[in-house]
């Protein structure tokens, strides 16, 4: 085989193996992530998921969730499937509802007023304890969450622990956020791996298939 033909087929297969180690980098960001696809049962989310939306959740650090964060749990409420509700208070808040009025640490709830419509449908007062979450939904008027169970032992708050492997970072629907960057970085290497490998293969396989036609002649 001349020189420049080995040349070519060197760098073909050296773009396939870059193109392997691209996408297996990819896929392995992915599978690791902890991502998983769920349905959104119900409309206790309203207006931004809705019923039937795709969902998107991830795993987080019990340190790292966050007020505002939307998660799925398993319910402490006597339901037998996951909740999507949203974190209203941690470890150390007090969250009340008192003469209709919600507060947080003493002050008005930082929410859209149309959210807030309904969560003193009875009143409340909890202070967070350590390492556990209050969970209200968006639709409070129907809603099942912490408000229902503030007077047991716990409050109605929920353990960290049952959070952390669902936080919802992307839905489907008519108002659906970009995807996470880590994930689109993952699914553009991942892709762009599959077009080098395939690219590679390919002109490896034709300056293959060249040199032997050449050399049967």
């Amino acid at each position: 085989m001349p020189k420049r033909r080995a040349r070519g087929l060197r760098v073909s297969l050296a773009v396939a193996v870059t193109g392997i180690l691209c996408a297996a980098l990819g896929a392995s960001v992915v599978l690791t992530g902890g991502y998983s696809v769920h349905r959104m049962a119900g409309g206790t989310m309203r207006p931004e998921l809705r019923e039937g939306d795709r969902l998107l959740s991830d795993r987080v650090a019990a340190a790292d969730v966050r007020r505002g964060e939307v998660y799925l749990a398993d319910s402490p409420w006597m339901l037998d499937h996951l909740v999507v509700s949203r974190v209203a208070a941690l470890g150390g808040d007090r969250i009340a509802c008192a003469d209709g009025q919600a507060t947080l640490n003493g002050r008005p709830l930082d929410e859209p007023p149309a959210r807030q419509a309904h969560t003193c449908y009875r009143d409340f007062d909890v202070t967070v304890p350590p390492g556990r979450a209050f969970l209200m939904s968006d639709q409070r008027e129907s809603a099942i969450d912490s408000r229902i169970d503030s007077g047991d032992e716990w409050q109605g708050t929920v353990d960290l622990a049952t959070l952390t492997g669902h936080r919802v970072v992307w839905h489907s629907g008519p108002d659906a956020p970009g995807l996470p960057g880590k994930l689109t970085g993952a699914v553009v290497l991942g892709a762009l791996g599959v077009l080098l490998a395939l690219g590679g293969l390919i002109a490896a396989l034709v300056t293959g298939s060249a040199a032997r036609r050449r050399g049967e002649s």
